[in-house]
């Protein structure tokens, strides 16, 4: 059902005034997110030249649309050179976003809350004066590296990607500050890297390499060792996406595909196996999926309760009829062109977000209203509602996280959910983590055995603890009436709930948003679901993979002719865990505002579909253009991914400008080509990039990406080594001090985490503490929160309601997968996303 339009309910961020210091693509899309959620954004620069850098990148339609787009709702003021006049107009301000194009020292802006300074590397790692871009962000993060053929290159993502989201990582630390504005004496200083908050792309696979010590690699298209099948499918018509994890959902493949004999297959039975076979099984796959379409296939996915999803393409996308009914595209007013792009994926049920973009409004100087528009007049707030923002802009910088006083219940499970509580909780959130001895996390393990549950494995998963460090680990069935009231008395001292459970699971344990309304009715609930609660499509299964699938973003992705691509095992686990935090705080600080709460809808297929703007825009603007360019890009020529010296070591390389040719053709001996006026246009060095591609490779395979890299950034030319996922966490080049954090857990011992992308003040703001035991902390969280008693404890412990060792009542071995197989899927548990 389309979401109701609630005209005279503010938007949760009216009132508060932005500045946004371009340019940079991620602190524009930082500034889009804010004008969407209700917030005064003006624009301007330090230099005009500034303004449009890394936004437009060639004078196309599709850049000039894209400026639009990231434009939308805001206010352009006239560029101001004088840093110190740029400043003080930065004193009216609550928050002052500057973009990592910008110049300009956020430090000399004195907001009211804070300032939030975007950057590509941070200001202190290895490449920190280098120069970047999107590509250059994908290849240091290894989010490529796993993508493409056996033999290579690797294949990057779409584009656009690395901005979008540091980005929406600049839009969690905005709203972040100004829900801790009143605990500040002064404004905060947060700064965001934006290779850094790219880094949970990669770090479930830094976190599979701890744990197995197995080595990252590309298995070919849309293959993910261990896990099979995951991949996408030629149907009658149209595209079909599978991933199958568990053996429930094998032998749930097999009678929704009528694969009798394949289900009797005791050699397929794990995915391990099914693996080894992948070749037999894709075969099988493809004859059956040619009966019917993708739609039809589609729904009997959800019938079967099977992980399947229609691909759509471009036009796909216009018509999804979830898409639709949900309004999951905006209107954008692009000139004489109205065109559709992806809408802010924030679910607000009170407070929903616009379905048109408006152009932005110009104004004539710093300090005059837009042309045309009248001087703004102070907006009517409810009570207080533009005082919780204010803050002395004198006194000690503040050293406390912004959320602290902030209680978060966490019903999630998996990745997505736990990243969404695990940011609050990095933020200074205190975290209640609720599990069941008879349903733990699924990350702790997917298959269980007694000698897996006796031996404690499940306590190992090095995903599961990096996902749920910093938080509080409490054991309920919530299947029993004490069980959900005690949660319910959780919930009534909370300020916000988090879950990602299956359709219609919380209501039936008796804790939807209805009813925990009338425990605590200005509760902030956010629901995480494939596509959204209440819809046609609400009960489609769905993992990482089934979102990137159901996106659409695998079809511009890959070269033409072949197989839409995947380019990573769970793609939208991250998206929307970011997506999820930025939701979740929006509705936040609407209830700090207003005092409401609300239910945060969200679809994490259209947190993926922000990704697909880039592409969206030029099918409708270049009718009949191929949109899958592998890894050429139509802004920047020559861009592409160039073999090293070494087994399987890759150089990332992107030409920008003609004198950014210039230097590489010197660098390549081609001095010919660096005075060429023809090589010095964009449009001239497409007409010859197989040849400049082949110099390219000629020269790159003679060192080691990383001195390519070095040498190729001396001279201003865009460049990086493609790493590999398993080098991340000891590597020199990416991330700065501080990022990679060890933490020490009892039974699974020490492990390396990604930390947070966020810095407060210089300093990485981050939780400390380990992820919890299973049921860890349920004595003392049950008698602060609940009031329960010491023989109420133990009463409960004796009942089982809390119970401290896993009783799973779920994806157990049948007699098929006993055995060594069965100890290997354990071993495997929760590779998937």
């Amino acid at each position: 059902m389309a979401t109701p339009q609630h005209i005279d309910t503010p938007l949760p961020l009216a009132g508060t005034r932005v500045i946004e210091i371009g340019g940079g693509a991620a602190g524009a899309y930082c500034g889009r997110l804010l004008a969407d959620a209700g917030a005064s954004v003006s624009v301007t620069a330090l230099h005009e030249d500034r303004r449009l850098a890394g936004i437009v990148r060639a004078d196309q339609p599709a850049e000039q649309a894209y400026a639009a787009y990231l434009a939308a709702g805001k206010t352009h003021l006239p560029a101001i050179a004088d840093a110190q006049a740029l400043a003080a107009l930065c004193r009216d301000a609550d928050l002052v976003i500057v973009g990592e194009a910008a110049g300009f020292d956020a430090e000399l802006a004195q907001p009211g809350v804070a300032s939030v300074a975007l950057s590509w590397f941070g200001s202190s790692a290895a490449c920190a004066h280098w120069r970047g871009s999107d590509l250059m962000i994908q290849a240091l993060t290894a989010t490529m590296q796993m993508a493409g053929t056996t033999d290579g290159p690797p294949v990057a993502a779409g584009d656009r990607q690395a901005t979008t989201l540091g980005g929406v990582t600049a839009y969690i630390a905005a709203c972040a500050a100004l829900l801790g504005a009143q605990t500040a004496a002064a404004p905060r200083r947060m700064q965001v890297s934006i290779l850094e908050a790219n880094l949970v792309m990669a770090e479930m696979h830094v976190h599979f390499f701890e744990r197995d010590g197995l080595p990252m690699k590309r298995w070919g298209l849309n293959r993910f060792a261990p896990n099979s099948p995951v991949g996408i499918y030629p149907c009658k018509t149209g595209w079909i996406g599978i991933t199958v994890a568990s053996p429930d959902q094998w032998r749930a493949l097999c009678q929704a595909l009528a694969l009798h004999e394949q289900a009797r297959d005791e050699g397929l039975a794990t995915r391990e196996r099914r693996f080894e076979r992948l070749d037999e099984v894709e075969q099988v796959l493809c004859r059956a999926l040619a009966q019917k379409t993708a739609d039809e296939w589609g729904a009997v996915g959800r019938q079967f309760r099977v992980p399947m999803v229609v691909v759509p393409d471009a036009e796909g996308i216009f018509a999804h009829p979830v898409f639709g009914a949900r309004q999951s595209l905006a209107k954008l007013d692009c000139g004489a062109a109205a065109l559709r792009v992806p809408r802010t994926p924030f679910g607000l049920s009170a407070t929903p977000l616009a379905t048109r973009l408006a152009p932005p409004l110009q104004a004539v100087s710093a300090d005059a209203p837009p042309v045309g528009q009248p001087a703004a007049q102070p907006a009517a707030q409810p009570a207080g509602q533009l005082a919780d923002l204010a803050a002395p802009a004198a006194g000690a910088a503040p050293v406390e996280p912004p959320l602290k006083g902030i209680t978060l219940v966490d019903f999630s499970m998996g990745w997505a959910g736990p990243l969404t509580s695990r940011l609050l909780a990095d933020l200074g959130a205190e975290v209640l983590k609720i599990e069941a001895a008879r349903y733990p996390d699924w990350w702790r393990g997917m298959n269980w055995t007694p000698e897996f549950i006796t031996g404690r494995e499940y306590e190992l998963s090095t995903t599961f603890n990096a996902l749920n460090r910093g938080k509080r680990g409490v054991s309920l069935d919530l299947t029993t009436a004490a069980g959900r009231e005690l949660a319910l008395k959780l919930v009534a001292g909370a300020d916000a709930v988090v879950e990602n459970q299956a359709a219609g699971v919380m209501a039936k344990f008796g804790l939807d948003y209805a009813q925990l309304d009338q425990v605590r009715p200005n509760l902030v609930m956010a629901s995480m679901s494939a596509f959204g609660t209440g819809n046609a499509w609400s009960d489609t299964r769905a993992y990482g993979s089934t979102l990137e699938q159901g996106s659409g973003l695998p079809s511009f992705i890959g070269l033409p002719g072949t197989v839409p691509t995947m380019t990573h095992l769970a793609h939208g686990d991250p998206v929307g865990g970011l997506y999820g935090c930025a939701a979740l705080l929006t509705a936040l600080l609407h209830r700090r505002r207003s005092g409401q709460g609300q239910y945060v809808n969200l679809s994490m297929v259209e947190a993926m579909l922000q990704l697909t703007t880039p592409a969206l825009l030029r099918h409708q603007l270049e009718p009949g253009a191929e949109l899958r360019q592998g890894n050429r890009r139509t802004a920047m020529a020559p861009h592409g991914v160039y073999p090293a010296a070494g087994s399987d070591q890759w150089l990332a390389l992107a030409i920008d400008s003609g004198d950014s040719f210039a230097a590489l053709a010197r660098l390549l001996d081609r001095p010919d080509w660096a005075t060429d006026p023809l090589l010095r246009t964009l449009a001239g060095r497409q007409q010859h990039e197989d040849k400049i591609d082949a110099a390219i490779a000629a020269w790159s395979r003679q060192r080691s990406p990383e001195a390519s890299a070095t040498l190729l950034q001396a001279a201003g030319v865009l460049a990086a080594p493609v790493q590999h996922a398993q080098h991340l966490a000891t590597s020199s080049w990416g991330a700065g001090p501080g990022f990679f954090i060890d933490l020490e857990r009892d039974v699974s011992g020490p492990q390396r985490q990604c930390g947070l992308a966020i810095t407060q003040g210089g300093q990485r703001l981050g939780a400390t503490s380990p992820a919890p035991l299973l049921g860890e902390h349920s004595w003392p969280v049950l008698q602060q929160h609940a009031g329960l008693t010491p023989e109420a404890y133990q009463a409960l412990l004796r009942s089982e309601v809390i119970g401290l060792s896993p009783k799973p009542a779920r994806n157990l071995l049948v007699a098929t997968g006993s055995g060594p197989a069965a100890a290997a899927v354990a071993q495997q548990a929760g590779r998937i996303g």
